[in-house]
């Protein structure tokens, strides 16, 4: 979890967003000073990754205050977070490695680290105007054979949690 606060305090000194915003229409903003981070994911969800209820834990980014929440496998040797943000995904938009897409109608700025080790994916969620969300995905172990995994299947695993915490923390409506 310190991992993910330090990623993200690297990104504070970029808090001013581009005007013209690089994402579509939002389906819905999600107020993300109300919702509970660890209910990004079901309990059903949790089990079909192998983890229990997540670890809260908050903190301040400079920015303003932040919560996250922490599930890990180890035996898949997978860390998943989900983050709040006091600070738009714009910002996050021209970050190295760094490339814009969208998930479930919204726009998600897709960052990936660490390719040499355990490779690390986020995706920055593009939930409201002055707030984001970011949820990640690291290995924290190599494949069976010794090899690094990659990036295609981290950042699939971070998709389908972007997605998962869309659909669980987006207004109901």
């Amino acid at each position: 979890m310190l991992i993910a606060l330090a990623a993200i305090t690297l990104l504070t000194g970029c808090a001013e967003a581009a005007p013209d915003s690089p994402f579509p229409p939002r389906p819905a903003d999600i107020d993300v000073t109300g919702i509970d981070p660890c209910a990004a994911l079901t309990p059903a969800e949790q089990a079909d990754r192998g983890v229990g209820p997540g670890e809260p834990g908050t903190g301040d980014l400079g920015d303003g205050p932040t919560r996250i929440c922490g599930w890990s496998n180890f035996d898949d040797g997978y860390n998943y977070s989900v983050q709040t943000l006091p600070l738009p995904a714009a910002v996050v938009v021209g970050t190295p490695d760094s490339t814009v897409h969208v998930v479930d109608g919204y726009g998600v700025v897709q960052s990936t680290a660490f390719g040499d080790s355990f490779p690390l994916c986020s995706h920055y969620i593009d939930a409201s105007d002055p707030h984001g969300i970011r949820v990640q995905v690291m290995a924290t172990a190599s494949n069976e054979d010794g090899s690094i995994k990659d990036f295609d299947e981290v950042c699939g695993k971070t998709t389908l949690l972007t997605s998962q915490a869309l659909r669980n923390l987006r207004p109901a409506g």
